[in-house]
């Protein structure tokens, strides 16, 4: 029998979990829904089944993925958990079964070997196939229309490990650049594994390397030519929690590095950078210019998602992300990493115009955090549009206490120009029982949305969105 959820951060408010999965054939448009909006959006979350008993953490809830249909003038929706083996074993038993990440020491027996995935963090779409993904796990693949669980996506049992919960798609060339980490276990060798998948979904290059420590890899700059792989000083230690510390821990002091290397190179080509230590898990892009890699990043000198590796823990205001540039030279004459700050509002998950991906971009959007105290508890409040050449901000608050997820782009049918379109983003208003898919003009988002679609319940706050429209060829399938 379920029993009620503890009263955590994390469980209640804009987090509390629904439980349930629902389709909406039809949904409520306030305002005029563009005629030249044809796609999906799709996003997904952390919503647990079960309170697991010795704590939790946002990051450990099940995935569970909604999908929004723009077709015909209406927009229709359902919602799926993704159905992994955790998820399958705890249903059955009717409990938490797993200790918070999977944790050995806290699990329970039954599910030795069984493994720990919630495919919780990102919801991709390539070469037709829709992966609900996470760190730690491969790929799982997921019907794009029902939103059905079907298996794993090994390609061909070349990747039976780790996928990259934050993969790079250069929708110019239909290549996927991904990267495993922890591909040996927390007790393992450090060492990441790379890999190229082209737009047929096959692997054209694949190699790994050695990490300089267990740092979580969330992500990787790519440009046309270029990966660079961060390593934050966000690392777990398995030594450090037999000692009662934190398992996952940000190292004060330490340096962050970076492996620099051609996008269809070896290892053997690593070139290594370093600076201070800094928190960053989302881009929203980078490109190549003048012989130089431009990155644009939602970065911090810290962190307050996971503790310190002394105990201590720093707070939100102390680390809230703001959106810097990193500029790299390629030529290798210097290996200093350049930083300036574009803009030092409190952001999260920054987004390019997605087609331009590893292209330069000047458009960029986020969900923004005005007035409340911790955005990610209480909820970013607001969204942002920034021009990163003329340095405008686009701002539209949503009102104190509302919860808005990460704002995408979502191109006109047809449009190639960029910032041609929408930006959208879910959104809970303050003490509501429903929520809202917001829908803005790309380049006038402080107008306001001009559609509202209207979900007639509360979706608790999630993680990554994608929007693919029906124009693009790794979207058609869906609208086939």
């Amino acid at each position: 029998m379920a029993q009620p959820f503890s009263d955590h951060p994390y469980l209640t408010g804009h987090h509390q979990p629904m439980r349930f999965e629902a389709h909406a054939p039809d949904l409520i448009v306030e305002g005029e829904l563009p005629d030249d909006l044809h796609g999906v959006f799709y996003r997904t979350g952390s919503e647990p089944l079960y309170d697991p008993p010795e704590g939790y953490h946002w990051f450990d809830g099940d995935g569970m993925v909604y999908g929004f249909f723009f077709e015909d003038g209406r927009v229709s929706m359902r919602n799926k958990w993704v159905r992994t083996e955790k998820f399958d074993a705890e249903l059955t038993a009717g409990k938490r079964l797993f200790g918070v990440f999977g944790d050995p020491a806290t699990s329970d027996p039954s599910v030795q070997g069984v493994r720990y995935n919630t495919g919780n963090t990102n919801i991709i779409l390539h070469n037709g196939k829709l992966m609900a993904v996470m760190e730690g796990c491969p790929a799982i693949e997921m019907d794009p229309r029902s939103l059905e669980t079907r298996d794993y996506l090994d390609y061909g049992g070349t990747i039976t490990g780790p996928f990259s919960a934050h993969p790079t798609v250069d929708l110019t060339t239909g290549d996927m650049m991904s990267y495993g980490w922890m591909i040996n276990g927390p007790q393992g060798k450090p060492e990441i594994r790379y890999e190229v998948i082209d737009k047929n979904g096959q692997i054209t290059n694949q190699f790994t390397f050695e990490a300089p420590y267990m740092s979580m890899v969330h992500t990787a700059l790519v440009t046309e030519n270029w990966v660079l792989v961060p390593f934050n000083p966000l690392e777990v230690s398995l030594e450090r929690a037999m000692k009662g510390g934190p398992m996952q821990a940000w190292v004060k002091g330490r340096n962050s590095r970076f492996a620099l290397f051609p996008r269809h190179g070896s290892a053997s080509d690593i070139r290594w950078l370093e600076m201070p230590g800094r928190h960053m898990f989302h881009e929203l892009n980078a490109w190549e210019e003048d012989g130089k890699l431009i990155a644009d990043v939602a970065a911090a000198n810290g962190t307050a998602l996971f503790p310190n590796d002394d105990g201590s823990q720093s707070t939100h205001g102390d680390t809230a992300l703001e959106l810097r540039r990193w500029t790299i030279d390629l030529t290798g004459k210097t290996n200093d990493i350049k930083e300036e700050t574009l803009n030092d509002r409190d952001i999260q998950f920054p987004r390019p115009d997605d087609r331009m991906m590893t292209r330069k971009t000047r458009h960029g959007y986020a969900n923004l955090n005005l007035n409340s105290v911790d955005g990610r508890v209480d909820g970013m409040d607001g969204v942002i549009h920034f021009d990163t050449k003329s340095g405008k901000e686009d701002i539209y608050h949503f009102g104190n206490g509302a919860g808005c997820g990460e704002l995408v782009f979502a191109p006109k049918t047809g449009s190639t120009e960029e910032a041609d379109g929408y930006a959208m983003s879910l959104i809970h208003p303050a003490n509501s029982n429903t929520t809202e898919l917001a829908i803005f003009q790309a380049q006038d988002v402080a107008a306001g949305p001009v559609a509202r679609v209207i979900i007639p319940y509360r979706i608790p706050s999630g993680f990554h969105c994608n929007y693919y429209s029906a124009d693009g060829s790794l979207a058609e399938p869906i609208f086939a």
